[in-house]
């Protein structure tokens, strides 16, 4: 699991909530009740990365199940901007996956403070319909992250942050990306915003969630890496391919397209390896967990 950034106390202040789309379903709503935030304190609840808020029952029972890896496959992806910028699109699709949860595909997001969020996708069980899901996630760990989102929850990792989440049906092979703003700036606040759409139309898809961070933490950067996790003991166990598109970072009404990103193993210390190749249409990544060495540990 990812180790919180800034750990501390701070009360919350207002930043805006964004519009849930049709056919999505904001996860960031705890078992025991909605997610609403009283005015002038943080909620006494813990998340984890999936962006679900669970009990604490549930919690037990999900630390049982999971494993902590001391490395992961990494991603390295680049916009080619000149400099930082106030939007990335980040394109992704699932080509085949289990409908089971267990595997993050996810981007750090640096902003020009140092301060890190991130986000990415994760597979999920069908819906009632037999709907494929997918789960966008966007999160940060800055103890002075604030939300009045309904899509948002306080904590991430059980540490310090706010974790924003939403369940949208998708087709396997559609690329969809994600498209992060630092949306607006109001004294010493700024607001991210984080939403999926459709790559190839621009269509709305799924609103993930918005939080606020100090205004000082600034824009995201040209360039950072990102991470395949198995968050879960059952993605040591999953076979899961992805196409990474080229991301985009747009500045000043500028759109700058960078390479297609790369994703690298570890030495040692992960259940999971990839290989990949280059398709039409982007970096074709297949992650194949290795059940035995998640029976090892």
């Amino acid at each position: 699991m990812r180790t919180p950034f800034s750990m501390g106390t701070s009360s919350p202040s207002s930043s805006s909530t964004g519009p849930s789309s049709t056919g999505a379903s904001s996860t960031a709503t705890s078992r025991r009740g909605s997610s609403t935030v009283s005015a002038g304190r943080k909620p006494r609840r813990r998340l984890v990365r999936s962006g679900i808020v669970l009990g604490a029952t549930a919690l037990l029972a999900l630390g049982a199940a999971g494993q902590s890896w001391a490395s992961t496959p990494t991603l390295r992806w680049t916009t080619n901007a000149p400099t930082p910028v106030t939007t990335l699109t980040l394109p992704m699709s699932v080509d085949s996956a289990p409908d089971a949860s267990g595997i993050y595909f996810a981007y750090y997001t640096t902003l020009e403070s140092g301060t890190r969020p991130y986000a990415g996708f994760q597979p999920k069980p069908v819906d009632a319909n037999g709907h494929h899901m997918l789960q966008a996630v966007f999160s940060s760990f800055n103890a002075d992250a604030t939300t009045t989102d309904t899509h948002c929850n306080y904590g991430a990792d059980g540490g310090a942050g706010v974790s924003c989440a939403v369940q949208f049906p998708y087709t396997p092979g559609t690329m969809y990306s994600l498209v992060l703003k630092r949306a607006s700036v109001t004294g010493d606040t700024q607001l991210m915003s984080g939403d999926v759409v459709q790559t190839a139309t621009g269509a709305s898809v799924a609103h993930i969630g918005s939080f606020g961070l100090p205004s000082s933490s600034g824009r995201f950067k040209n360039a950072d890496q990102g991470f395949i996790e198995p968050y879960l003991t059952a993605g040591c166990s999953q076979q899961v391919t992805v196409t990474y598109g080229k991301p985009v970072g747009t500045e000043a009404g500028t759109d700058y397209t960078g390479s297609l990103p790369t994703v690298s193993d570890p030495a040692s210390g992960s259940c999971l390896s990839t290989t990949s190749k280059t398709t039409g249409q982007g970096q074709q990544v297949t992650v194949e967990g290795n059940a035995a060495a998640a029976a090892g540990r």
